[in-house]
């Protein structure tokens, strides 16, 4: 196995390790969680980051109102990035996170958590489990 593939595999694990926090429980049917928080993940500075995710919310502003900050963790808490729940097609969201150059996003339908590559080649949507297992208010 190359080290290119063995470092895409490692992201998708760690992908895999996450909890969300939100002040409410997000009330779509199903939704996308992104952020434009480390692009393809390189490591930004955090002013870096928050210009990035300030150009996201303004497009999500010119695209819906069905959308609200959520926070994405890594298990250990090392890792903490200020995303977004949006609910717009799959395709669409798809679509924005590549322009913002984001490996994967986190899709929730029928209480179900998914982890959907965008960068990532050669790699297959992978469900995760009960969304109310990752979830905390």
């Amino acid at each position: 196995m190359n080290q290119r593939k063995c470092k895409k595999n490692s992201l998708w694990r760690k992908y895999q390790n996450i909890t969300f926090e939100a002040r409410q429980h997000p009330v779509y049917h199903c939704f996308a969680i992104l952020t434009a928080f480390n692009p393809r993940s390189i490591v930004l500075t955090h002013s870096d980051n928050v210009i990035r995710n300030i150009a996201l919310e303004k497009n999500l502003i010119m695209l819906t109102n069905a959308w609200m900050p959520i926070c994405c963790r890594s298990l250990d808490q090392r890792w903490v990035e200020q995303s977004f729940a949006v609910h717009l097609p799959l395709e669409q969201v798809s679509k924005l996170a590549a322009m913002f150059e984001q490996n994967a996003i986190y899709w929730v339908e029928n209480n179900e958590l998914y982890l959907v590559p965008i960068l990532l080649e050669g790699i297959e949507t992978q469900k995760l489990g009960k969304w109310s297992t990752f979830f905390y208010t």
